[in-house]
């Protein structure tokens, strides 16, 4: 910081940023923005008091944001968000000068610094939002207020929190609170909730993609080959052909919501087939990492139910032996233990060869498939697992590492990148 800086402490579950005044003042900086249950009184300096500063620092972001005025299409839902941001963002950036969040930059924090970002080069921004509760979707749609929105389908996640899947769906059509006949919504029209959007006639338009024919666009085909899908899809009643650089079926689904934003938008179908071929995968979301004796494919930025068994469908497909490294998928409530045993009723397919449990709600995992004669192990944590897998793996695997973001399994993704001396490959 300096004396130009504005210092805006956040209050979160940990720390609290009032901490740092002083350090910032030293520094240099004399405006602040703090929360009114604080003090901090120094004659030569510019003391804002707000309610919230958190909510503050999102209303600052939001007058930012319309000095400059960008496009702004929002995604959200269940599973899948990050990719469908990740691909629209390819496709868009072939024509316009477009911004996205970086990383996990989809939350009340995340998303006002990244708006801050913004110049007035930008033409448009794919802004992902995630949520916990009911009303965060609404309040980060009040500070974007999006053109365009995309819902990638409804889930179990956070249900914990929700109840339901149905109030689940309620929470991510907050998205949609501003919309008008000026705004237009995408999404997955093979979502049982979803394809419902349609039939409410709102006062907004509505595309829907998947592989069903009642969908404006919809696949035909596809073949999945060793580093990418060819699919052909049909939309206004013509055939197109796509290639997208994963081997992940469900980013079909992604890439056909990039084709209708990108159509939306005026983009030519050559430049859209473009941003498709050349999208970047974000780091930890079905990341394929190859090495001299082993394949990891890198899953350990968050889990749900409907994100596993994804990943799930793209181990069966491997060459050679299938390894399947789980841990356990947090925010579930009273849901956990059947979650865990669906899981291992789905590990139990012939097509998986070795299951590894790590965490505690996976025991339940564990002791649905040690019933079933397949080669299964179970530890308590990281570091157990660590001191027993090279006894477990063999040359020619191919392993998936997949769990909820808390259980830091990035930490085996790391120890199997490296080779005999410890370096990383």
């Amino acid at each position: 910081v300096n004396k130009k800086s504005l210092f805006i402490p956040i209050i979160g579950e940990n720390h609290d940023g009032h901490t740092f005044l002083e350090d910032a003042y030293n520094n240099g900086c004399r405006t602040f923005l703090i929360d009114k249950n604080h003090t901090f009184n120094k004659n030569d300096a510019n003391i804002i008091m707000v309610d919230d500063t958190t909510k503050g620092f999102g209303m600052i972001s939001k007058a930012y944001k319309e000095r400059y005025n960008p496009f702004i299409i929002s995604v959200t839902g269940s599973v899948g968000k990050t990719s469908t941001r990740d691909i629209i963002y390819s496709v868009l950036k072939t024509q316009y000068k477009t911004l996205k969040n970086e990383g996990n930059l989809n939350n009340n924090i995340g998303i006002p610094k990244t708006l801050l970002n913004l110049d007035k080069s930008y033409k448009m921004a794919v802004i992902e939002m995630g949520m916990n509760h009911k009303g965060e979707i609404s309040y980060l749609t009040d500070i974007v207020n999006p053109n365009m929105a995309v819902i990638s389908n409804i889930g179990m996640s956070h249900i914990e929190n929700l109840g339901s899947m149905e109030n689940i769906f309620n929470a991510k059509m907050e998205i949609t609170k501003n919309f008008n006949l000026n705004n237009v919504l995408f999404v997955n029209g093979d979502d049982p909730y979803l394809k419902r959007v349609k039939d409410r006639h709102p006062l907004y338009r509505v595309y829907t993609y998947g592989f069903n024919k009642g969908n404006d666009i919809y696949c035909t085909n596809y073949v999945i080959e060793k580093d990418h899908i060819d699919f052909t899809v049909v939309f206004n009643y013509t055939e197109e052909y796509f290639t997208i650089p994963s081997i992940a079926k469900h980013n079909i689904y992604n890439a056909m919501a990039a084709i209708l934003v990108g159509r939306m938008l005026d983009i030519p179908m050559p430049k859209i087939k473009e941003g498709l071929k050349n999208f970047t995968i974000t780091k930890g979301r079905l990341t394929i990492i190859n090495k001299k004796y082993l394949t990891i494919i890198d899953d350990t930025y968050n889990a749900s139910l409907d994100s596993v068994k994804n990943s799930l469908s793209l181990l069966k497909m491997v060459d050679g032996r299938g390894i399947f490294i789980f841990g356990d998928i947090l925010e579930v409530d009273g849901y956990g233990e059947e979650i865990h045993k669906d899981i291992g009723r789905e590990c139990v397919d012939d097509e998986i060869d070795v299951v590894i449990c790590v965490g505690n709600m996976t025991k339940y995992t564990y002791d649905v498939i040690k019933n079933n004669d397949k080669e299964v192990y179970y530890y308590i944590n990281n570091e157990e697992l660590l001191q027993n897998i090279d006894n477990i793996l063999e040359e020619g695997d191919t392993i998936l590492v997949k769990g909820s973001h808390s259980m830091n399994l990035i930490e085996v993704v790391d120890y199997l990148r490296k080779d005999d001396d410890g370096e990383n490959l």
